[in-house]
């Protein structure tokens, strides 16, 4: 799951975002990413997820570090911006 030179800050959100639906609501993969990149804190005023090490494997860790290494080439601003759509169409 190597993130690629062609792969788009939105898919590889996206690739955790549908990931993460083969766990429990609020206690998630995506929901880690969301706690560790303050969108939690600024949207929902807390943090979600309160033991982290339920729901990560070995997977989901790489996962989250392509994620997180997205802020390398990218701000909060864009970041945000991906999970705000990514999150309005799950809720369409």
């Amino acid at each position: 799951m190597d993130i690629k030179e062609t792969t788009t800050p939105k898919e590889t959100i996206k690739r955790l975002f549908e990931w993460s639906g083969n766990f429990d609501s609020g206690n998630n993969p995506f929901c880690v990413y969301l706690d560790l990149i303050g969108y939690s804190e600024e949207y929902y005023g807390g943090t979600v997820v309160k033991n982290p090490s339920e729901c990560l494997g070995y997977l989901e860790y790489t996962m989250l570090a392509e994620c997180l290494a997205l802020f390398k080439n990218n701000g909060y601003e864009t970041i945000y911006n991906i999970i705000d759509e990514l999150t309005q169409e799950e809720e369409q």
